[in-house]
């Protein structure tokens, strides 16, 4: 017999029930209780569980109610599939105990303490997220990023010997592949510096830096994009932020994602970039007279990708990369008219502050 919760979002946990409806209903409820969401499975037979294990899980939870479906009988399938489970009992028993540890379960628990089991299948569920995201990282490095820049890499290095025998069209074909090639480099970046972000491993440097210098800069990559476009782009700074103590290389891509999405939705008129101090912080405003967003979808800009009608990944990374400077990023629009974008940071230099 099989159950199924229909909990369905990305962030809910993961869990798979071998054990009786009993067991499985008072973690359930006792996880409902911390807020933790979940989405879950229970089996009650062999064939049901080798059709569960085709899908992913964080965490298996084995009971002590089915019989036939023990720790010991499911084990060598959980340790197969490289999942990592719990495994419940309704005593506590020293033999027993030795045995699951020795079967591969990360930990033995009494149901007779459920706010135990609670904490540890949280820390389980923490952990194995910890995992895919470690691997996803290296699948990226290793499978995806080192092989799209030596595709960039070659385009270069064809250009640049060859690109005289080739013809305009095939030079033009070149340039797009490579032009295409940069375009998912950049978002393989956006996506590694989100999984970052979010295990906590983001490092910051704050450093003195010249604003002015790094505005003209970003200024000058999103012209390049803005090429047969009617579209000016401008740039204003007042004197108290010519130079501001931050971490250069994360400003640098908040200001990017943000005129960059301007660009992308500006087909005439006018970019704006501005720049001033308030009290102790630096506001920066990018300014677009692009389409605009309607209102009922500004709440969901920021989101994460993949929900709410999935909001530009550049956008999401920016309100990030924002927060982790211990700023903050908010939107305005008007349908029709355009959207303006605020950045609110404590990067002020002290002599220049107020």
């Amino acid at each position: 017999m099989t159950s199924q919760e229909p909990v369905r979002e990305a962030d809910a946990a993961r869990l798979l029930f071998v054990a009786g409806e009993g067991e499985t209903r008072q973690v359930l409820e006792r996880l409902r209780g911390t807020g933790l969401e979940v989405s879950s499975e229970r089996v009650g037979t062999p064939e049901s569980l080798k059709a569960a294990l085709e899908r992913p899980w964080d965490l298996a939870v084995c009971g002590a109610e089915l019989a036939g479906l023990g720790f010991q009988e499911v084990a060598p399938l959980l340790r197969e599939k490289a999942l990592a489970f719990l495994v419940l009992t309704p005593r506590w028993d020293e033999a027993e105990l030795h045995a699951a540890l020795a079967a591969g379960a990360h930990g033995y628990l009494d149901m007779g303490r459920l706010a135990q089991v609670v904490l540890e299948v949280q820390r389980e569920v923490r952990r194995a997220r910890r995992q895919r995201r470690s691997e996803l990282v290296a699948s990226l490095n290793h499978d995806i990023r080192s092989p799209l820049n030596g595709i960039i890499g070659y385009c270069e290095l064809l250009l640049l010997e060859e690109g005289g025998h080739l013809t305009p069209r095939g030079q033009r074909d070149l340039g797009m592949i490579k032009k295409s090639g940069k375009a998912l480099l950049s978002l393989i970046n956006d996506v590694l510096e989100l999984i970052k972000i979010d295990a906590g491993q983001m490092l910051v440097e704050r450093e003195l830096l010249n604003f002015r210098e790094l505005t003209e800069e970003c200024a000058d990559t999103v012209r390049e994009q803005l090429e047969g476009k009617d579209v000016e782009l401008t740039t204003q700074l007042t004197e108290q932020v010519y130079i501001l103590r931050t971490d250069e290389l994360k400003l640098r891509q908040v200001l990017l994602h943000l005129l960059s999405h301007a660009a992308s939705v500006t087909p005439s008129g006018r970019i704006a970039l501005t720049a001033c101090a308030e009290g102790q912080e630096a506001i920066f405003t990018i300014e677009d007279t692009g389409g605009g967003i309607p209102e009922d979808e500004l709440p969901l800009l920021f989101e994460e990708p993949g929900k709410g009608g999935g909001p530009p990944l550049g956008l999401v990374l920016a309100r990030e990369l924002t927060q982790v400077l211990g700023g903050s990023l908010s939107v305005r629009s008007i349908p029709g008219c355009g959207t303006t974008f605020t950045v609110r940071l404590p990067c002020l230099v002290e002599d220049e502050a107020g």
